[in-house]
């Protein structure tokens, strides 16, 4: 595979477009609006003394912290460099070598399982279904005896359509997973924002599931880097024992635990994006030949006109200073898509604006 692209990176931009960084509003990167808690600089600050020492590699508070808020044990929980080391620890650490990727979906499963020598198949949910998981065609699927599947993975919400599956329907694919003596690898990045549907209550039933959580995208601190994998005591001990020596920096480690105590912070971040996703939903839909699917979290799929592409659209959007993510090339989408993240108010309004001049050039 090609190196992947992702959203967020506002360096290049600036770079390329000679934009201060300060001055591009970054709808590409899936990240809260709000910004990071008050409580992330206080600790910060007060955390510096610490890096004189080396960070905790077991990160003991933390998965402590996880624990609680989890209800788990600490023993089923490995912290991260991100979410991302974790998705590319699981193929290797579980030896998988053929795996089923329900698309269109985040590029970096795709790369993890083949960079570990792995083979990759896809289910893509379908636009005329509005990329509603085809959970009948998977079960079919995992039912051929002549298709070896070591792993399904699946983002839950899903990044980029914006889904989620229930948990009726999660149990369905653990079931047929476990009687294959596969695995289900659960990405949550984005659950925050759909807690009822988690599917962490069902680890203990379901030894052969695998939950990744993501701590920076839902308090706004991508730049830290710190993600988290929950499964049964066992699987946790296989993955630490390929993951590099202290992975989590101290400054990231405290902060996570002081955010997790942000309940306040939480509710606000949900409250005001139910409220936002659905306002801007409305105005995005408001322009002709556009195809806005709904969504759970805390960006938007975005089907532009048949005249237009998602490339050159980001082009022009970039030119003013909004960066939005180009789906054009991610599996199981068309060239006439792009993302969006839910951002501030006034921020939504101006790509609403942006992108409907955009369309009428």
């Amino acid at each position: 595979m090609t190196q992947a692209t992702h959203g967020g990176n506002v360096y290049k931009v600036a770079h390329e477009r000679h934009i201060p960084v300060d001055q591009i509003v970054d709808f590409s990167a899936n990240i809260n609006p709000l910004g990071p808690p008050a409580v992330v600089r206080r600790t910060i600050r007060s955390a510096l003394k610490q890096i004189v020492h080396y960070p905790d590699p077991d990160c003991r508070q933390l998965r402590q912290a996880l624990a609680q808020q989890c209800g788990v044990d600490p023993d089923m929980i490995l912290v991260g460099n991100g979410s991302t080391e974790l998705i590319y620890l699981v193929p290797r650490a579980l030896a998988i070598k053929s795996s089923l990727i329900i698309g269109p979906t985040f590029e970096e499963y795709a790369r993890a399982l083949m960079d570990a020598g792995g083979r990759v198949q896809y289910v893509h949910a379908r636009r005329e279904d509005r990329f509603r998981p085809p959970v009948n065609e998977i079960i079919r699927e995992l039912s051929a005896k002549r298709t070896r599947i070591d792993a399904i993975f699946l983002c839950n919400p899903n990044n980029p359509t914006g889904q989620v599956l229930n948990k009726s329907v999660m149990c369905k694919l653990a079931d047929a997973m476990e009687g294959r003596q596969g695995w289900l690898i659960v990405d949550e990045a984005f659950i925050d924002y759909s807690q009822n549907q988690s599917v962490v209550s069902m680890l203990r039933a379901y030894p052969r599931m695998v939950v990744l959580r993501s701590l920076t995208k839902f308090y706004a601190m991508p730049g830290l880097r710190v993600g988290y994998l929950l499964g049964a005591s066992k699987v946790v001990d296989q993955l630490k024992e390929r993951q590099p020596p202290w992975s989590v920096n101290s400054l990231a480690q405290e902060v996570s635990c002081a955010i997790l105590s942000d309940h306040a912070y939480a509710i606000k971040s949900r409250a005001f994006m139910e409220k936002e996703r659905s306002r801007f939903i409305n105005g995005l839909r408001s322009m002709p030949g556009v195809r806005v699917y709904s969504s759970v979290a805390n960006f938007v799929l975005i089907e532009l006109p048949d005249w237009s592409s998602a490339g050159l659209v980001a082009d022009r959007l970039a030119a003013e200073g909004l960066l939005v993510r180009d789906c054009s090339t991610l599996p199981g989408l068309n060239a006439r898509t792009i993302r969006v993240a839910v951002r501030t108010v006034k921020e939504n309004r101006r790509l609403v604006t942006a992108l409907g001049v955009c369309l009428k050039k």
